[in-house]
């Protein structure tokens, strides 16, 4: 980076370039300033000139519209006239009262009401309004708008005006017609394409209807333009805005910002352009000036720094020869050994001469390997710390942690490859392993025989179920975790029936095979918490923890008759076997000692067999 002169050290050409920079910068925000002022003014004359246009379109809109309503209201009186008379007549009938909403008409005095039109009754609130009308000295003989009445002051009713025509004799007027009319049909369809707002109202400037537009009211009037009709003594007030109007101010002003804003880009494109070159200007003659003062340096300055690098490059040298890394400089395109120092030359068995009359893929036991770590080096431009197996000119197995870098060496490109000696390391690793495995397969063997013999010390040969001592321990602990739990443990003794015939008439191995049956059914029918244990000869015992003596009794009688159920072949024999057993359970809260329920269940073992054996019995403590 340049570093930045003081003022007085600049050339003058940056001084200069410096002073036009800003200069410009200032001519063009007053420019911009000038050009949006004048967009300002133009939007503000434009507006001037819209707005007066649009009170001359306001006043036309309200001339015709009072003209219009002053037409309408006129031919409803003439029509109402009709009806003053109770004679009827054809004229009356043929007439259609518009712009009467529904054509609908009553005729209202102090009593009653009456439809002329319409067979609908007219609301209270407007009768009541109709009859105060013919109280107030206001009265005359002429036609009458009227607000709608408070109570139905509904959405949509905003535009409803009541219609009066009193009836008149002797100064006295006694009944009135009535009806209800929409400001809106009162105007011509054409006067509303572009939605006014527009409202009556009365001399006072209460509004009596509108459009619900806008917000007509004493304080605001001012803000619209009003006119008086001629056929009833009301105004007509409107706020009309033409969307052609609206439509071409904003064209305009679009596109007056448009061009202001394409031109204040350009101008400021330009500026930056500008500003740029003016920039470069103050940059290349600052590193003139700044490569002057370089060159002003003295000869005895370089020949002082030649002489630092000298001893620098003498020193790295040095470092190199003495350091007990093996280190090689390699050229990156021809992969030719171009330097090494005497710690490489050991590793690898040979002389330095030697050394630089190979390549580096020759220095590798596989040539793969070489090929690898070029291709990392390549992607990430630097390798650290990969092991790889060299060929040492000695014959000997030579294991390296290497290295590589890419690096200027004698204006060339090459790589610096680093080999750090971990032969050792990995014979010893090696040898680590080799134990470690060895001591692996010992502890497998001798868990296996651990738990083979677990299996003879806990089950039974023959049947695979837990042999007698095993049951005995494994249920006293059982039954000691359900007294402190307060659960129930149940026991059941059981007898093969007849077992000794068996023996007796089909030999020893019939028998084996009656007990091997008996034990794979009732490993399958007992739940999973249940543990069953040969006592001896054809005596079986069966635990089952939370389990009442009800549900025991069950559990072993439904194992009976599965096994009842069931034949089996032995040596060309079909068999069947039964039992007989007997249940007993301990009392909540009140566990009996192991002993004594066997005792139990053995009473009840000698009670199924007195019974004619294949039953079970069960005894309640």
């Amino acid at each position: 980076m340049t570093p930045t002169l003081p003022p007085e050290q600049q050339a003058p050409e940056a001084q200069r370039a410096r002073r036009l920079l800003r200069l410009s910068w200032v001519l063009t925000l007053l420019v911009l300033a000038v050009m949006w002022g004048g967009v300002i003014e133009g939007l503000r004359q434009r507006q001037s000139l819209l707005s007066a246009q649009q009170q001359t379109q306001q006043a036309e809109w309200l001339r015709l519209s009072s003209a219009a309503v002053d037409d309408r209201l006129r031919n409803l009186y003439k029509e109402l006239q009709l009806f003053a008379n109770d004679q009827p007549s054809l004229a009356r009938d043929a007439t259609q009262l518009f712009p009467l909403q529904g054509g609908k008409l009553w005729l209202v005095d102090a009593s009653q009401q009456q439809p002329l039109r319409g067979q609908q009754p007219l609301s209270e609130a407007a009768v009541q309004q109709v009859r105060q009308w013919l109280q107030s000295p206001a009265v005359h003989p002429a036609l009458t708008v009227l607000p709608l009445p408070v109570i139905d002051k509904r959405p949509g009713n905003s535009e409803l005006l009541q219609v009066v025509l009193p009836l008149c004799e002797l100064e006295r007027c006694h009944s009135a017609l009535t009806g209800f009319l929409r400001v809106s049909e009162l105007l011509d369809p054409e006067q509303l394409v572009d939605h006014p707002a527009y409202a009556v109202l009365d001399i006072n400037g209460s509004v009596l209807a509108s459009n619900g537009s806008m917000d007509f009211n004493g304080h605001n009037l001012t803000q619209v333009a009003t006119t008086r009709l001629g056929q009833v003594p009301l105004l007509l007030a409107a706020n009309y805005r033409s969307s052609q109007i609206i439509r071409s101010f904003n064209l305009f002003a679009l596109s007056l910002l448009g061009v202001a804003l394409v031109l204040s880009c350009l101008l400021l494109l330009l500026m930056w352009r500008i500003s740029q070159i003016l920039l470069h200007v103050e940059h290349s003659s600052s590193q003139f000036n700044h490569a002057q003062q370089l060159l002003a340096l003295t000869n005895s300055s370089l020949r002082e720094k030649m002489r630092t690098l000298i001893d620098e490059q003498r020193d790295q040298q040095t470092l190199i020869e003495t350091v007990q890394v093996g280190v090689l400089i390699v050229d990156a395109s021809e992969l030719s050994i171009l330097t090494s120092n005497d710690a490489a030359a050991r590793m690898l068995g040979m002389s330095r001469q030697m050394l630089q009359r190979q390549t580096l893929p020759a220095l590798f036991h596989n040539p793969q390997r070489c090929e690898e770590l070029l291709a990392v080096l390549q992607e990430q431009q630097i390798v650290t710390d990969r092991e790889a197996q060299l060929n040492n000119h000695n014959h000997k197995v030579c294991w390296s942690m290497t290295s590589m870098r890419y690096l200027q060496f004698r204006e060339r490109h090459a790589i610096a490859v680093s080999l750090i000696d971990i032969t050792e390391r990995i014979a010893h690793a090696q040898r680590l392993q080799d134990e470690k495995q060895a001591t692996e397969r010992a502890l497998a063997q001798l868990q296996a025989t651990q738990h083979e013999l677990y299996q003879r010390a806990t089950l039974d040969d023959l049947t695979g179920l837990a042999n007698r001592r095993h049951f005995l321990s494994f249920a006293g602990k059982a039954l000691e975790r359900a007294r402190l739990a307060d659960d129930t443990v149940a026991v059941a003794l059981i007898d093969l029936d007849h077992f000794k015939n068996i023996n007796d008439r089909y030999g020893h191995a019939a028998g084996d095979a009656a007990l091997q049956h008996f034990a794979s059914n009732l490993r399958a029918a007992l739940p999973d918490s249940a543990m069953a244990g040969r006592m001896g000869g054809e005596e079986f015992a069966l635990l089952l923890p939370d389990t009442s003596l009800g549900e025991a009794h069950a559990i072993v009688d439904v194992l009976r008759n599965g096994i009842a159920a069931q034949s089996f072949h032995t040596d060309g024999q079909q068999l069947q076997l039964t039992f007989s057993a007997g249940v007993a359970a301990s009392r909540n809260g009140h566990a009996h000692d192991l002993s004594e329920l066997l005792k139990l269940a053995d009473k009840a073992l000698y009670r199924a067999k007195a019974n004619g054996r294949n039953c079970v019995e069960s005894i309640a403590p």
